[in-house]
């Protein structure tokens, strides 16, 4: 079993990569009557969000706060991915089946990828979990993706990860998508008001992880020496400048053959 942490603020983009890479799975394994889809485990950081009336409220705006680290129960998330760990893949259980999934991500249909990266993708995921499960033994061998935008702010969920990816774009983007997006949650439905963003999603996010990056710089700043062989660090802007969704979603299964 590999456990990979998928990272980043807010509308970074990093659940619409794992959801991308699991689509492109199912997509291929309808077409050749495969089951490696089945291998995927995908995991929300957002499923531990506290109940409406638990997350905390903010003392200055008198609204809550979703975007500071005690408004998830991180002691169950903790202690799902140990028991991922300790059970391994003989004994799946995930302890977050019964709560209620918050589906809070953009629609993956605005991106027509190639058909023949689509099979590259997923030739080179079938190789990977063959290797991996002819490797240690196992008749499934389980990829984990956990997705969350509080998860590197603590080393002790750091260290739970066998593979760490951070997804990463530039405040003026962030803000843009972010406002464009209505929110699941336990209770009903929540809407940024205008002052949320600035105030709750960026800054609890620069908080709680600059002390990743070289002179506390989320934006540009490159990892600190502590985390520099730990982490990926994917730029997702949507700018020239930055690595294509095709890039990236190559360069995460490089990083899980190199982790089996």
């Amino acid at each position: 079993m590999l456990i990979v942490g998928c990272s980043g603020c807010s509308s970074s983009g990093k659940t619409t990569i794992v959801k991308l890479l699991n689509s492109i799975i199912q997509e291929k394994d309808i077409e050749h009557g495969t089951d490696y889809h089945t291998n995927v485990i995908i995991l929300h950081e957002d499923d531990f969000f506290k109940t409406d009336a638990d997350v905390p409220i903010d003392p200055k705006r008198k609204i809550s706060n979703w975007d500071c680290p005690e408004a998830l129960n991180l002691d169950l998330f903790k202690e799902e991915l140990r028991n991922l760990k300790a059970n391994g893949d003989e004994k799946l259980n995930l302890l977050s089946k019964d709560l209620i999934h918050n589906d809070n991500v953009e629609s993956l249909e605005k991106f027509n990828l190639d058909l023949s990266f689509k099979n590259k993708i997923y030739l080179s995921f079938k190789a990977l979990v063959e290797k991996a499960e002819l490797k240690n033994q196992v008749k499934k061998f389980y990829i984990v993706l956990v997705d969350g935008f509080m998860m590197f702010h603590d080393d002790s969920i750091i260290d739970l990860f066998d593979v760490k990816l951070f997804f990463r774009a530039p405040y003026e983007v962030l803000k843009e998508r972010r406002e464009k997006r209505t929110y699941k949650t336990l209770e009903g439905h929540w809407v940024d008001p205008p002052f949320y963003f600035d105030e709750f999603v960026y800054k609890y996010y620069n908080i709680n992880h600059q002390h990743l990056f070289e002179n506390s710089d989320v934006e540009k700043g490159s990892l600190l020496s502590k985390y520099l062989k730990q982490i990926n660090v994917y730029e997702n802007a949507g700018s020239e400048q930055d690595s294509t969704i095709e890039a990236i979603l190559s360069d995460i299964l490089v990083q899980l053959d190199l982790s089996i």
